[in-house]
């Protein structure tokens, strides 16, 4: 038997009772095998995908439940892991009964993992929340919304979920496996950002500016399962009425408009045909040189809607103002990222390069965004 197995049996032995031959009964486990998205499972744009930062990837805590497929109310194991900090793959040990390990065929079972629950509230999930309790469970407003706005990763990380159904449990006692593929989790939000520079040539005399978020932009509640495999062009929300988004236009920052930072070139940091993450690391290469300013990184749940909004300063005492949009209703689906670039002139013209996210369809046309 190899070092590794022996030691994850040793593991599972406190709390056994003796068997017959008086050693201690080794408790039965199933293995289970999760996947962090170090970098995104699924490219969603021609132009590939953008990796996330080292918070934004980060697995603090994990829950498991394990269902069997055809009597989902039969629970076969739940577990919750803390004081974790893992990215990859990662191994999961979940004791069983020995009903189940006695069973000549195991049934197939279902597998609903949630990472970092705490950083949307979910902390009452337990080993007592059954199947359909789980496919209930919701983001609410009072996380990754409009109040309070999430313009960090929380330090319990971003929410994560993903899971596999009726999948084969095989092995040889007390071990055994449902590993027809990794579960593969997908962070259940998407995040936005906002940069500017003004010309080095003439440069405009800029104050006051907002951004402002559009009301009814985002869903007050997004569920945190998927209903189906990612990545199905599908939003996740639940609606229950006629109130059902934030409805409240939001200010998600307010600066002074002479804090940005001057570039001699600022047209060269337009999106051109790069690929997703050259385009990311061109802007994050503009922002340590300093070039570039990033007046706001936020996270936010899912959307149904075309986002939009308005981004408005002052030009010595005149009011000016710019809208900013996305392509196309359900663009702002979990786990990418759209980036807002704008440059002012020596005139104080302000010039947007949204880029945007790309859509589901292949699209060989003017590329948009990606994942991260």
């Amino acid at each position: 038997m190899g070092g590794m197995l022996m030691l994850l049996l040793m593991a599972c032995c406190s709390s056994s009772s003796d068997d017959e031959t008086g050693k201690p009964k080794v408790k039965p486990v199933l293995k289970i095998y999760l996947f962090a998205p170090d970098s995104p499972i699924i490219t969603r744009a021609s132009i590939g995908y953008v990796n996330a930062s080292e918070a934004e990837k980060e697995i603090r805590t994990i829950d498991v439940w394990v269902f069997e497929h055809l009597y989902p109310n039969d629970k076969v194991s739940y577990i919750h892991l803390d004081k974790l900090s893992f990215t990859g793959q990662k191994e999961i040990a979940m004791e069983v009964s020995d009903e189940f390990a006695d069973l000549p065929k195991k049934p197939n079972v279902d597998i609903y993992v949630i990472a970092n629950k705490e950083s949307c509230g979910l902390t009452a999930l337990n080993g007592a929340t059954t199947l359909a309790e789980l496919k209930e469970v919701c983001i609410h407003n009072g996380f990754f919304g409009v109040d309070p706005l999430t313009t960090s990763v929380p330090s319990t990380g971003l929410p994560m979920s993903g899971f596999l159904e009726n999948q084969i449990v095989s092995g040889i006692p007390p071990v055994y496996t449902a590993m027809a593929q990794n579960v593969k989790l997908v962070r259940a939000v998407s995040k936005i950002r906002f940069v500017f520079s003004k010309s080095t040539a003439n440069p405009p005399e800029i104050s006051n500016l907002g951004i402002t978020l559009k009301e009814n932009m985002l869903p007050k509640q997004e569920y945190i399962f998927l209903d189906d495999v990612y990545p199905d062009a599908k939003i996740h929300i639940k609606k229950t009425g006629n109130d059902d988004y934030e409805a409240q236009a939001t200010l998600l920052s307010d600066v002074n408009g002479n804090s940005i930072e001057d570039c001699d070139n600022p047209a060269s940091y337009t999106y051109t045909s790069e690929t997703g993450q050259a385009y990311e690391t061109k802007i994050n290469d503009g922002i340590t040189a300093g070039d570039l300013s990033e007046i706001g990184t936020f996270y936010f749940r899912e959307s149904d809607k075309k986002l939009e909004g308005t981004i408005s300063y002052t030009v010595g005492t005149t009011p000016k103002s710019v809208d900013f949009k996305m392509a196309s209703e359900g663009d702002f689906t979990r786990n990418h990222t759209w980036i807002v670039y704008g440059y002012f002139l020596g005139s104080g013209e302000l010039v947007l390069n949204v880029v945007d996210v790309k859509a589901w369809t292949d699209d060989t046309g003017n590329p948009k965004v990606y994942n991260w």
